[in-house]
């Protein structure tokens, strides 16, 4: 299946609030965007100029801002960025953002080359590519200065696989054993063999496919990283956790800890690469 903007513009368009409220509503979601914010934290300078792809309705941009001299805001729905625009004017930080972009990955023309000394592309925006993923890595490295980092996440298949066994067993029952067996072994949830109601058509990756990926550029892998990793206890027991302070407290420390471990890398609803553009 080759890749098609429409899909993902359309997703996030009708999406509505959920892209701001997903990261705090559940443990779940407070355990990626711990493990992300300190990602974030620890690469980005306070001198640099950052591009933030795939921005949706702000929750990293409200923290990226203050973290950096400059900050542009794009995303490839127009919907999710008036959201963003919204959200950082309630919170009075509109002023600081450079400028809002709705544009494709595939297609930042609108900035020169070696633009900025960071660019941030967490959540899921090169799993929407399919056949265009090195396109896309391409282009970010295009906008992106020699030496400068490049924060890049993916949906990891086998932690979503772990978290959402019950889910694949049902479809299984719609596609048949054939297509369970496809999206295991590629990841590639398409219209062809795995035909989802919802028609979200993306390729979840493996750690092994994103080494392939980068290896294909001139660049330095610094770190790669899970996120979501306490995810796989379920959601009773990581909502049972949360309930805990103290004990929520020492979760989260572990997860930004464990998240960083060879053999947590797959295990996660996340995967993160930080590399260095040589």
């Amino acid at each position: 299946m080759s890749y098609n903007p429409e899909i993902p513009r359309s997703r996030y368009d009708n999406y509505g609030d959920r892209e701001w409220t997903r990261l705090e509503k559940d443990g779940h979601g407070e355990l990626l965007y711990q493990v992300h914010l300190d990602i974030l934290k620890r690469y980005l300078e306070r001198t640099d100029k950052v591009l933030e792809i795939g921005a949706g309705s702000g929750r990293y941009t409200k923290d990226l801002v203050s973290m950096c001299t400059e900050l542009t805001v794009a995303d490839i729905s127009s919907h999710q960025l008036e959201f963003n625009k919204a959200k950082m004017r309630e919170l009075s930080l509109l002023d600081r953002i450079k400028a809002y972009h709705v544009l494709d990955v595939l297609d930042m023309s609108v900035f020169e080359d070696a633009s900025f000394d960071c660019v941030v592309c967490i959540g899921g925006v090169i799993n929407y590519l399919l056949d265009k993923e090195k396109a896309g890595i391409q282009e970010l490295l295009r906008v992106l200065k020699p030496g400068g980092i490049l924060i890049v996440g993916s949906m990891s298949l086998i932690g979503a696989s772990l978290y959402y066994l019950n889910g694949i067993r049902y479809e299984k029952d719609q596609f048949g054993i054939n297509a369970t067996r496809w999206i295991l072994d590629t990841g590639v949830q398409d219209e062809e063999h795995y035909p989802v109601a919802s028609k979200h058509y993306v390729h979840m990756m493996r750690s092994s496919e994103m080494d392939a990926l980068f290896t294909q550029f001139p660049v330095s892998v610094l770190e790669r990283s899970s996120a979501g990793l306490f995810t796989q206890a379920g959601d009773s027991a990581i909502e049972n956790a949360r309930n805990d302070q103290e004990f929520w407290k020492l979760i989260v420390e572990q997860e930004i800890a464990f998240t960083k471990l060879q053999g947590t890398l797959d295990c996660g609803m996340n995967i993160i690469y930080v590399v260095r553009k040589l």
